[in-house]
């Protein structure tokens, strides 16, 4: 029997429909990692691990975390062991980019300022990068295939109820005039599933938080104290950008020398501007367009986390994690409510057209 040779044409790339939950995963154990790591160190008062002049890193602990992370998802094929690597790298890479600073100085300074500042922009990135990948709806191949990572669960008598229905989902996003389409509906109608299991310690935390989070929002006065958060901030910011251009211009020109102003600081500021001027801008339209408003709300916020705390994070650590905090339960309220708003558009839509 003879045997086709390999084609030279590229294959698409063909996303998982669990991609979305690993990659949340993976990025919330390393920042788990990396925050739990600097607090053992500083309490321990940041000992070294060292054996007969040699110190052990604990980069290489990440690095060996990662390929073991790697070694997983290509020795094994069933999804739990996805989920197990997505924790193991995802361990790994915090321990490893920890030491950052260590790399990009010349004297291995673990301690350098902006390493934290650099730690921030690499997560940002990778979130955008998450995004990007799950932006677009599964193609019709996308579904079937992970239709078909669900049913190998039968397999090993594993198949529960939610996750039978998922997979029906999925069929239903295909197009039904694929005959594999009836096929693997037929085989799941066939199936016994066992009842679905207590969710785990990682899954019941997002669940009470994203009760207390939608608990919060549908509260009128939590809304409304947004809106006037976002007006203050933006005022605060104006009145000091404005204050210090003022005393620089009086520096320049008699000579004082009252204050100075690291670049970091000024590109800091400038960021925060511009964004104050979205929020203001927001609230003068808010009235004609809430929808609109809100989206100018999101737009000053996504300002705020992918360019002021990056400086922020360059001055002072603390005070940017705090501030980075309460940023992205603002910016997750706006998404709510620019859910609800947009929602309310098209309810108004159908009923003028009905």
């Amino acid at each position: 029997m003879s045997c086709r040779s390999p084609s030279l044409v590229p294959k698409p790339l063909i996303r998982s429909a669990e991609a979305d939950k690993r990659l949340e995963l993976f990025m919330v154990t390393s920042v788990a990692t990396i925050l739990c790591i600097r607090f053992v160190l500083h309490a321990t008062g940041y000992p070294q691990l060292a054996i007969r002049g040699l110190h052990i890193a604990h980069v290489l602990l990440g690095g060996a975390l990662m390929v073991l992370s790697i070694v997983i998802l290509l020795a094994f094929i069933d999804r739990y062991s996805s989920d197990l690597a997505a924790v193991v790298g995802g361990i790994g890479f915090g321990a490893f980019i920890d030491e950052l600073g260590k790399f990009v100085t010349m004297d291995n300074n673990y301690f350098f300022q902006p390493t934290v500042a650099l730690i921030y922009i690499t997560f940002v990135l990778l979130y955008i990068f998450s995004q990007m990948i799950n932006g677009e709806q599964l193609t019709h191949e996308e579904c079937l295939l992970n239709a078909l990572e669900l049913v190998k669960d039968a397999v090993i008598k594993d198949l529960d109820i939610q996750e039978r229905k998922r997979a029906l989902e999925l069929l239903d996003g295909c197009d039904p005039s694929d005959p594999l389409v009836k096929v693997f509906k037929d085989m799941l109608a066939g199936m016994e599933c066992i009842q679905t299991p207590d969710p785990g310690i990682y899954t019941r935390c997002r669940e009470g938080a994203r009760r207390v989070y939608h608990w919060l929002v549908s509260r009128r006065w939590f809304v409304n104290a947004v809106i006037a958060f976002f007006i203050i901030q933006s005022v605060v910011t104006l009145f000091e950008a404005a204050l210090l251009v003022m005393i620089k211009l009086a520096d320049s020109f008699l000579q004082l020398r009252l204050i100075s102003i690291s670049m970091a600081s000024w590109l800091e500021l400038l960021a925060a501007t511009v964004s104050s001027i979205l929020v203001l801008s927001g609230v003068l339209m808010i009235r004609r367009n809430r929808l609109a408003a809100y989206y100018r709300f999101k737009n000053a916020m996504l300002v705020q986390i992918l360019l002021v705390q990056t400086f922020a994070f360059y001055r002072d650590q603390l005070s940017a994690l705090t501030a980075l905090a309460i940023n992205i339960v603002i910016l997750l309220t706006l998404r709510y409510m620019i859910a609800q708003e947009s929602s309310a558009d098209s309810a108004d839509v159908l009923r003028s057209l009905s």
